[in-house]
């Protein structure tokens, strides 16, 4: 092995730089394919005796990219899958398919996400691509166990949904997802101007109506004086400090937020008046925690958490 082609990475995988006119074949016919002058990421063990072969590079190129498909040379990487490693592709392809017809958790959603955004690199121009990399980000940014990093989230969404309406104008789902993170953001003017732009083009309706009503209240400055974005991530805090045994902490900041009421009436979710229970039953408020929990059902009638912790309460147990 040529020691100078060798770099090595932290973690899981060493980089290698190709020799000049290095290729791989592929197909039946053999066909030759010429390796990027990038260095390429392999296991460790693709780069014992006479080096690696091809299929040693591309499962490191693919299992990397998987990993960090923002990294650098993220795009001949890519190609390099396209032209010498298609079944690779094929599999993502499959995967990102399969994540999209069944619930999945915060997990699986980052990894479908990872997988647009690796098929985004060989069809820049394909504006449902990054539509759908858009709408999950959002919905990722949403996911209660993702509060803490929402913001990160809806920037990232807000990117590839601007580059999907870019790709096709006047889109209104579009529009409508970007309204959205304008409001969470506290940006109340651009989302009733993406917001008006959709009741233009969108006959009499339900959906109209609503949209109008949404306006109504941002011209009538009927709007949280504040991001909701903030408060969003105070939740996320508080399940940090939850997390840590510190439930007085968690407790103060969930309160502070009910008591503001920004966040339980425009995101109302039974996860949080679970959490606000929890905290209360962890330092000795059973009774809050039973009202905490009758909140979160009166959101969501069969949200098992809430009915157990409402069981726990009446039975005088302990969380």
């Amino acid at each position: 092995m040529d020691e100078q082609n060798k770099e090595t990475a932290a973690g899981d995988y060493t980089f290698w730089t190709p020799p000049a006119g290095r290729t791989v074949t592929v197909g039946p016919q053999q066909r030759p394919v010429q390796l990027p002058s990038v260095p390429l990421p392999l296991h460790p063990a693709a780069l014992e005796d006479d080096g690696p072969d091809d299929n040693a590079i591309g499962q490191g190129v693919y299992d990397y990219l998987r990993q960090f498909p923002d990294c650098p040379h993220n795009l001949p990487y890519a190609e390099l899958l396209r032209d010498a490693f298609p079944h690779f592709l094929a599999d993502l392809g499959a995967q990102v398919a399969m994540l999209g017809h069944k619930e999945v958790d915060a997990f699986y959603v980052r990894r479908k996400l990872t997988g647009l955004k690796i098929l985004a690199l060989l069809e820049p121009n394909n504006p449902g691509l990054w539509q759908q990399m858009g709408t999950i980000g959002f919905e990722l940014a949403l996911t209660f166990t993702e509060l803490a990093g929402c913001r990160q989230h809806l920037l990232g969404a807000m990117g590839a949904l601007q580059r999907a309406l870019k790709l096709r104008p006047a889109d209104p789902t579009t529009l409508n997802y970007l309204a959205q993170i304008d409001f969470y953001l506290g940006d109340y003017p651009s989302a009733a101007r993406r917001w008006g732009e959709i009741v233009q083009t969108i006959d009499q309706g339900p959906a109209r109506q609503a949209l109008a009503a949404k306006l109504e209240r941002i011209e009538g400055g009927k709007v949280p004086d504040h991001s909701l974005v903030d408060d969003l991530e105070a939740v996320g805090f508080a399940m940090a400090e939850f997390a840590r045994g510190e439930f007085h902490q968690a407790l103060q900041i969930l309160e502070q937020l009910e008591e503001e009421g920004s966040l339980p009436r425009e995101c109302p979710t039974p996860e949080f008046f679970y959490l606000l229970g929890l905290s209360r039953g962890k330092t000795g408020d059973s009774a809050g925690a039973f009202e905490a929990f009758d909140k979160a059902l009166a959101i969501d009638p069969e949200y098992s958490p809430a009915l157990e912790g409402k069981e726990i309460v009446s039975e005088g147990g302990e969380f």
